[in-house]
Formats: structure tokens, sequence, C-alpha cells
């Protein structure tokens, strides 16, 4: 089926007079989770990672993925015409040169890539005598005959016990830093921004509460906002108030901008889209392009937004914790696998208050495909699972209250002699995060080395980063902060969530990871310091860790922290639940 589309696609880009075109996993809001009607990357290739991009030619297709995709995106491609290679600008472009040519045309969908995405792509193909054409409408819709309708479901006001910050106020608040920069309107880019900003939320996108939206802030406070013709109702209206226009078509924002005499607009290159900078500037309006100010605002939670994540964490850990309590019983009567798992695991968040959805895809990997950092299990490929080997499962929930994710490794029997060392070493590196204090002003990547320096001292590391911002009822990735070894410019800050999930894969054999959310907070100790304080609780799995390994203060640090997951958890858990978590804090020692 693949080749067909493959040869379809070709067909149509003949038609259209280029030679190539580029097939990102993204719509065109820069959204990280997409709607079934933008997964062109998959329709394409097969491949349903979070991050990628295909590039084709009329006569060959490469598949680009990192570190994270690329046992999954091999599995997938299977035996396909399609080149697997890394998403590395540098590699994109050089391949491109190769396949195309001097005096090619490579065509792209202006909708669905940033101005610096692009950057250092067109400054490659210049020097091979290639050019970039934006294109006006995207060949992949012409031949994808079954293409999904656009999502269009209600918006829905999201309550200020939940937020702990009227509209009105978080608009005048933007509203006073737009005229420091002497901006006349925000662009709004994306529906995070607007469900942030206008507090409202929606179900347009899978496992991300928002409606799809875009919209114009002015610095008097007033606003533009599309939403679809049904996203809208008497009661979103009332909430949203008189000073903001609804839009049912995205041409009528342009046109309301206008109408608002708007000559000078600030616009987040990195979420805002080709196309939408040509509308701007067809309409002769200067662009500031510099982060958007929201992105900043909407990652420093306020203490109800805080206080709320606590209390959904509370909730999804004692949902994790029965789901790890069951899991034993399940695997030993047989025909229990991954899928059966995530089911399992999701039919217990279920029974929690407030829970909506997942915050992503679970990744439930046994043995082998644990290693596979972030695989997705499906009816094909589901392992069945044994009293025997080491599982990871790493998920997440949607309350209204919070947003959850949580990555446990667990031994469900024997496993090979090495795990032991390598789970002890991510624990270390975990542990390392969690009880480190910083100065103001530290950026993720000033404290990456952290978590890797016990796998770095045995020769070890892992593909992916240390840490992502998560939003609150918002994605469950969220920036700016982040950490890892790139360099993101971006200080930690109090009120920021952020991951903390160290990690180790042994291809074939096993994945460990383990994920604690934290929150940034003052330090205590010391002025002018910063420290984390944990959000996730569940119990660490004890059978693989050795005691030898860690330093009297980590053993402390585990100890005293299944001693909080105990006491917090045992009155919200059923009678077996209990029993299990009463074994699996018992402090450790060394031996």
């Amino acid at each position: 089926m693949s080749q067909e589309r493959l040869e379809a696609l070709q067909q149509a880009l003949s038609e259209q007079q280029v030679q190539g075109f580029l097939v990102p996993r993204c719509d065109e809001y820069q959204n990280e989770y997409v709607p079934a009607a933008d997964e062109r990357l998959a329709w394409l290739t097969g491949f349903t990672g979070s991050a990628g991009l295909a590039a084709t030619t009329i006569e060959r297709t490469a598949l680009f993925v990192d570190g994270r995709y690329t046992l999954q995106a091999k599995q997938q491609i299977g035996t396909q015409p399609i080149e697997q290679c890394n998403l590395v600008p540098a590699d994109i472009a050089n391949w491109l040169c190769d396949a195309l040519g001097e005096g090619a045309i490579l065509g792209y969908d202006p909708r669905l890539h940033t101005e610096p995405g692009l950057a250092p792509l067109k400054k490659r193909l210049d020097e091979c005598g290639i050019t970039l054409r934006a294109l006006d409408s995207n060949p992949i819709d012409s031949i994808w005959q079954d293409r999904p309708a656009p999502p269009s479901g209600p918006a829905r006001p999201h309550p200020q016990t939940f937020t702990g910050e009227d509209s009105v106020s978080k608009r005048q608040r933007i509203a006073r830093i737009l005229e420091q920069k002497n901006q006349e309107a925000l662009w709004l880019a994306n529906p995070e921004v607007c469900a942030w900003l206008f507090n409202i939320r929606g179900s347009d996108i899978p496992h991300l509460p928002v409606a799809l939206s875009m919209g114009f802030l002015y610095k008097d406070g007033s606003a533009t906002l599309y939403l679809a013709e049904n996203a809208t109702g008497d009661a979103l209206r009332q909430h949203l108030g008189h000073d903001v226009e609804l839009v049912s078509d995205k041409a009528a924002l342009f046109a309301a901008a206008e109408r608002q005499h708007v000559q000078r607009v600030w616009a987040d290159p990195l979420l805002t889209n080709c196309w939408t900078l040509h509308e701007l500037r067809n309409r002769e309006m200067q662009i500031l392009q510099e982060r958007d100010p929201i992105t900043g605002a909407k990652a420093r939670k306020n203490a109800v937004e805080l206080e709320g994540s606590r209390a959904a964490h509370i909730r999804d850990g004692a949902a994790l914790c029965e789901f790890l309590a069951e899991l034993p019983d399940a695997v030993q009567g047989g025909n229990f696998g991954e899928l059966e798992a995530v089911k399992l695991l999701r039919e217990k968040r279920e029974q929690r208050e407030g829970f909506t959805d997942d915050s992503f895809d679970s990744i439930s990997g046994y043995r082998g495909n644990g290693a596979i950092v972030h695989y997705r299990v499906t009816p094909e490929s589901s392992l069945p699972m044994e009293a025997s080997g080491i599982y990871l499962i790493d998920s997440g929930g949607q309350y209204p209250d919070g947003t959850t994710d949580v990555t446990r490794t667990v031994a469900l029997g024997e496993f090979p002699a090495a795990a032991k060392d390598h789970f002890t070493r991510v624990l270390k590196g975990h542990i390392a995060i969690a009880a480190l204090r910083f100065p103001v002003g530290t950026c993720g990547e000033q404290i990456d080395a952290f978590a890797r320096k016990s796998l770095w001292d045995a020769g070890l590391d892992y593909a992916h980063g240390t840490g992502h911002g998560v939003g609150s009822f918002l994605s469950v990735h969220e920036g700016p902060q982040r950490i890892g070894k790139a360099s993101s410019n971006v200080a930690l800050e109090a009120g920021m969530i952020v991951s903390n999930e160290p990690g180790f894969y042994l291809t074939d054999e096993y994945g460990i990871r383990i994920e604690n959310l934290v929150f940034v907070k003052e330090s205590a100790a010391f002025s002018g310091f910063l420290e984390f304080e944990e959000l996730t609780l569940a119990p660490i799995e004890r059978h693989l860790i050795e005691p030898a390994l860690l330093t009297d203060a980590e053993l402390q640090w585990l100890n005293d922290y299944h001693e909080k997951v105990r006491e917090t958890l045992t009155p919200l858990v059923d009678e077996k639940t209990r029993a299990w978590l009463a074994d699996a804090t018992q402090p450790l020692a060394h031996g």
C-alpha cells in the first residue's frame, strides 16, 4: 500500500512541477500531537513516532528520525523502498542535494513549517542550486482518498478553581508586556497558547485537551479568537466576554487585525508557520520575531496550579500502584501481554476522579521492546509477558487539575545479572537531579550531566533528554524549559514542572527508565538558590537495586521517598495494594 502511495505522491509532484517534497510530522499549529487528518507522515511511510520528517523525490524517499525512534522506524518501514537517516539538518540537506541535484525545485507546505526550521536547510540547498518553493496546496491531501475530516469539537471554559487566574487578568498581564515592547498585537499561534490565555479546553487532539484555535491579542487586552463554528456555544461566549471576538474563518483573523489598525505584531518564530508570516507581511505589518511571552508565563505554574498538580499526582499514583500490585498475578494468569497491561492501567486511572484521557500513548515494553525508547505497542507487536524479565511502563493521565507522566521499570521475575548495575546507575542519576540544589539562572543543560555521570563512569549513556516541561491540564511535553545535552538557554524558574527521567537501553534485551515529575521551588536553605520537589508518587523497583552502589545519602533519599509514597497512598488504595505498598517501600540498607 505504501509503495502505491509513494508512487501517487511522486506523480502529484510531477503535476505541480516540483522534483521533491517535504513531509513533516506536524500540523499548521506546530503541535506535537496532531489530529488524524494531519497524520500525513504516518499515512505515507507507516512511521507513527511523534517526531520525524520524510523527503521524497521523483525517484527516492527517505525518513529522518532521531535516536528515540531508530529501532521503531526500522520496524515500521519494513521492506518499503524508504531510506532511514538521522533527523539532523545537515543530513537532511545533504540527502536532498544528492537526490535532487542542481536546478531542482523542492516543494513544501508553508502551513507545516517554520522559517527557523527551514533556514539551515535553505542555506545548504541554495549552495547546491536547489530552490525551495511554497506550494499552494499539499499534494498528499489530493491523493489521500479517505483522509479524516479535521476535528471541530466544543471548546469549554476551564474554571478558575483550576487555573488560579481569570482570563481577563491574564490578557491584561500579557498586554502590558506588549506595550513595554511597543507592539500592538501578539499572534496567538497555537491551541495551547489560546487554552492558557482564555482558560478554555477541548478535545480536538488526542491526549491534548485543547480546541483547535489561533488568534490575536491586542495591546488593550481585547482579542480575536478563531474557533471552528461547531466549537462555540453560549456558555463559552459568556465565559470569554465582550472583549473577545470569535471568528470561524482563519482569514477573518487578519481582517480583524486590520480593523484594529495593527501595524506591529509580535509573532514567535518557533510557533508561527511560514504561511502566517506571509499573510502578515502581505498586509505590511512589521513583525517582532521573539519567543512568545505566554510560553514562559504558562510554564511558571501559580500556587493553585501546583496544588492541583499535587492532588492529581496523588490520585494518579494510587491508580498506578493498584496496577503494579495486580500486574504479577495478571502475568501469572497467562494470556496477558503489553497491550493488556495498557488496558489494565487505563482501567485503574478511569476509576480516579477527574480522569479524562491518557496524556500520551502509553509505552508498554517487555524485554527487548522496552529498549525501543518511544515504543508504541500494537496488537501485532504486543509481546506476551511471563514471570521473568524486565518490563517498562511509561504513561500518564490528564486531569482537570494536572497532567501526569511517570515511568517505572519492573522486574517480573528472574532477569539478566547486568540489569542491577544498569538500573542502579540510572537510579543514581535520577537521585542526583532530584536532590540537586542550584543557583537562580541555571539552565537545564547545565545540570544534565548529573543524571548521566554514573552511566558515563561505566561507558554508558542514553539517547534522549533527561527532562521536559509539563503543562497544567495541557501538553505533557511543554516548553520552554528542558533538561538535556542540547543548549536551550532557558533558565529553570520557580513554578516550572519538569520531568526527571534518565534511562538505559540494551538492544533486544531490556529498557530501563525511572521518571518522576518535579517542580522548581525556592531553596529553603540558601537565598538565591532553587531546588526540586517531587510530584510523582510510586515505588521504585527495589529488586533491581544494588544497594552497595548507592551512597548513604542516596539510600536516605530513596527510603525517605518511599516513606512518603507509602504514607500518602496507603489510605487511597484497595487492601491488596496496601500490602503490596508496604512491601514495595521497605527501607533498603547496605548489606
